[in-house]
């Protein structure tokens, strides 16, 4: 069996900075001449530590720069294309500028061959029905029809839309086929972190979204919607969060076994300061 290592390749990453540096540590390994300076030269670059300071965090890359770097690290076409998107996709702070730039992410992995289930998981947290159909399927008496579906989610999606959730949880094997239809799994959705806070996030605004819908939709008997602003020192801030995260604990066990509740509730906790903390 041989030990040989291969050149990374950039369409298995997704961190631009991580790729850089397996790169540089394969090339080190390859080439002893291979140095931050070396490759510096070969990008056309002033700076010789500026690799470096990039695989650190401590500079980031602009449009100018990652051209020079594509160049100099040889990638070319669909791979150049996915660097440009990779790099713009880390270093992007905004959600809708991450969400254009992992949408041409999935787009060049699909054309490379490399589709997997990137697009499903993008799919799954950027539409609230899904995890909503797939908590429906743990309720007593559930239906895996979709019209069904769509009406015991008060006709707030469509049937099609029904029947696209069933599909895509079942590719994802959030869904399993029964003899009676559908159940869940207990299978969990696995990305890299970089993909997961993207997801998370694209998953939270709707839920506010919705939340604030409701307000507006729900008569007071059938929403909760409340909030409290109080100050605190800031060392307390952590424990503000714990016990958060411990009343979601509470919550969660109150929860109904599979195949007994009747209904699916969403639970939106927020906590952020209105002023700037430590200052």
């Amino acid at each position: 069996m041989s030990n040989e290592k291969t050149e990374p390749d950039v369409l298995h990453y997704s961190n631009y900075r991580t790729f850089l540096l397996d790169y540089y540590e394969f090339k080190k390994a390859e080439q002893p001449i291979f140095s931050h300076r070396y490759f510096a030269q070969k990008a056309g670059i002033t700076s010789p530590n500026y690799l470096k300071l990039v695989m650190d965090g401590k500079r980031n890359l602009t449009k100018k720069s990652l051209l020079k770097f594509a160049a100099a690290l040889g990638l070319k076409g669909l791979r150049a294309e996915f660097f440009e998107n990779l790099v713009f996709f880390n270093q992007a702070t905004a959600l809708p500028e991450r969400n254009v730039h992992y949408g041409n992410i999935l787009r060049v992995r699909a054309k490379a061959g490399l589709r997997k289930l990137d697009e499903a998981q993008f799919q799954l947290f950027s539409d609230w029905r899904h995890i909503a159909v797939r908590e429906l399927a743990a309720a007593k008496g559930f239906r895996p029809d979709a019209k069904w579906v769509a009406k015991k989610l008060g006709k707030a999606i469509t049937e099609k839309e029904a029947e696209e959730s069933l599909k895509l949880l079942s590719i994802l094997g959030l869904l399993k086929k029964t003899a009676n239809g559908f159940m869940q799994s207990d299978i969990n959705i696995t990305t890299s972190d970089e993909v997961r806070s993207l997801l998370v996030k694209n998953y939270h605004h709707q839920m506010m979204r919705m939340g604030a819908a409701a307000l507006d939709n729900l008569p007071a008997a059938k929403r909760d919607i409340s909030s409290i602003t109080i100050p605190i020192h800031a060392k307390d801030f952590a424990r503000v969060k714990e016990q958060i995260q411990l009343m979601r604990k509470e919550l969660l066990n109150l929860g109904a076994e599979p195949g007994t509740g009747e209904d699916v509730v969403q639970v939106n906790i927020q906590l952020f300061p209105l002023t700037e903390m430590g200052a």
